[in-house]
């Protein structure tokens, strides 16, 4: 048998744990449910390089910037097998952007777009070998 007072010790005991668990557990279903509520941020916009040289076959190391700022390198393969001529996609923010692309020995002119969100942008690089 449990005397009366262990008994009003234990009974006080699991009130206070379940006054400190109530707001945890609370807690914790707030941030479920506001994670189930975030929306997902904007697509952004897309920016890739196509490479246009009908008249070569070879390997063209090109690097690409949107603003000044490097964003990648690739080397294009045209009419090699496999073929390659399309860069990745670089996100680019909405708005006004220059794209720049260049070789070692070449560099194409300079290109502005404008951009909007879920907008893909692709910059045609001619290329001629002789």
């Amino acid at each position: 048998m449990v005397a009366s007072g262990s008994r009003r010790a234990f009974t006080a005991s699991v009130f206070v744990m379940h006054r400190a668990i109530l707001p945890t557990l609370i807690l914790a279903a707030a941030g479920i449910v506001g994670a189930c509520a975030v929306v997902d941020p904007a697509p952004g916009a897309t920016v890739d390089f196509l490479i246009d040289a009908p008249l070569c076959s070879s390997r063209i190391p090109v690097e690409f910037q949107i603003d000044g700022r490097i964003v990648g390198t690739d080397t294009f393969l045209v009419h090699l097998a496999p073929d390659h001529v399309r860069s990745r996609a670089f996100t680019a923010s909405p708005g006004r952007h220059t794209l720049h692309a260049a070789t070692v020995l070449y560099a194409w002119p300079d290109k502005t777009v404008t951009v909007t969100d879920g907008q893909s942008v692709t910059d045609t690089l001619p290329f001629y070998c002789s």
